[in-house]
């Protein structure tokens, strides 16, 4: 986990970390899991936090970005070029 906090239009935001410059982003979340912070391992599968409505929204939402090397990219082409390489044996 790299970031868990308030990051202004984003609102609640959760930030995580998963090796080689790649990060995810969620945003605009009502709260977060108990007992989640920083530096924290999550695993497959684990509630991080809820999706809500706080930032620049006027309704509850999502914001789901993939960052590597810092630069935003498109989810949908990262996503179908890494399952893409994924074995399905």
């Amino acid at each position: 986990m790299r970031f868990v906090g308030r990051q202004g239009g984003y609102g609640n935001v959760v930030e995580l970390e998963h090796g080689s410059g790649v990060v995810t982003v969620y945003g605009h979340l009502s709260r977060f899991a108990t007992k989640l912070h920083r530096g924290q391992r999550v695993a497959l599968g684990q509630v991080i936090a809820y999706v809500g409505q706080t930032g620049d929204v006027s309704s509850p939402q999502l914001h789901f970005e993939i960052r590597t090397a810092t630069t935003p990219v498109n989810p949908h082409t990262y996503l179908a070029a890494a399952t893409a390489s994924v074995d399905p044996r």
